[in-house]
């Protein structure tokens, strides 16, 4: 089971922002309750940031759908980032499936945003 906290913020730009703060267990059993989550925040919003700090458990579904996440928000002008990628469950999740990189996604339309290089998630 997971839990969703959404709060509204400034970014860095001194625009809106929604940061989606998920907590507890990330995996097959909620991917489709959370991509529609993500789905409408995106669609609603300019920029995103999903904070991963307080997750128990992840699974390579969840990396996969913060991927699609951002691919999506760059398609569609929009920012998608994530914060506390390094908490020790999503790092070794991240690293045992080769997430983590020196350069972006080839097929990514801005490589340098992807959210799992090396400056980024450190």
């Amino acid at each position: 089971m997971y839990e969703l906290e959404r709060k509204s913020i400034q970014n860095s730009e001194g625009g809106p922002c929604q940061v989606l703060a998920v907590r507890g267990n990330l995996g097959i059993a909620v991917v489709r309750k959370l991509k529609d989550d993500l789905l409408a925040l995106l669609k609603n919003n300019d920029s995103v940031v999903i904070d991963l700090t307080e997750v128990s458990d992840i699974d390579y579904s969840i990396l996969q759908l913060m991927c699609s996440a951002n691919k999506y928000a760059q398609k569609h002008g929009k920012t998608f980032k994530l914060t506390g990628q390094n908490a020790h469950v999503v790092m070794v999740e991240a690293q045992s499936v080769g997430y983590f990189r020196a350069e972006g996604c080839k097929d990514a339309k801005d490589p340098t945003r992807c959210l799992w290089l090396a400056e980024t998630s450190a």
